[in-house]
């Protein structure tokens, strides 16, 4: 499986996969490798010829590393684009553990989207972090009007199958975000 890893990588071919998040339920992630760990690999994601973001996954959730005839074509053509050459790892995350990732996300400044892809206990969290712990990462979630919630959302590692940072959609978002206005007018 490193092997195959470290050749998407080392020749910029484009990588897709199957990630199995649950028994019997899987999701496929897909673009170009731009670092990995023994436990971890991070993806700048790819969507309709365009660059979008970064996602990090264990590897040991890869069921199927596929790379067939559509897949080689795709990459062709992201190569005559020129979009490959424009792959940065301009982040540097250290991808030791859930711990050190979410601690390097946070030393950027930057906001992350964090899913649960089971089907039986899907969670999708978006927003600033703040907090981390050697078991879980606190997050302060938005939602779709920029409001954010007052309390941190805890969430445990042993739940988390994806994370998401630096994609247009959270950025732009993580602009306006606002606080709820809270009544403070005092009764007479």
């Amino acid at each position: 499986m490193i092997d195959k890893i470290k050749y998407h990588k080392d020749n910029r071919k484009y990588f897709k996969v199957q990630r199995q998040v649950a028994p019997g339920s899987s999701k496929i992630s897909f673009g170009y490798i731009v670092d990995f760990s023994k436990d971890f690999i991070l993806l700048q994601e790819t969507d309709d010829f365009d660059l979008n973001g970064y996602s990090i996954f264990p590897i040991k959730s890869i069921a199927e590393i596929q790379f067939n005839n559509k897949d080689k074509y795709y990459d062709k053509i992201m190569h005559l684009e020129g979009l490959v050459d424009k792959i940065s790892y301009k982040h540097q995350v250290d991808l030791t553990s859930w711990t050190t990732i979410f601690k390097s996300i946070k030393l950027l400044g930057l906001n992350v989207v964090i899913k649960n892809e089971d089907p039986k206990d899907e969670t999708f969290d978006i927003g600033p972090i703040t907090k981390v712990t050697k078991t879980a990462v606190y997050i302060r979630y938005f939602d779709s009007q920029g409001f954010l919630d007052i309390e941190p959302t805890k969430i445990s590692y042993k739940l988390i199958t994806i994370v998401k940072f630096d994609e247009h959609y959270t950025n732009t978002m993580s602009k306006y975000l606002r606080e709820r206005k809270t009544n403070t007018k005092q009764k007479s």
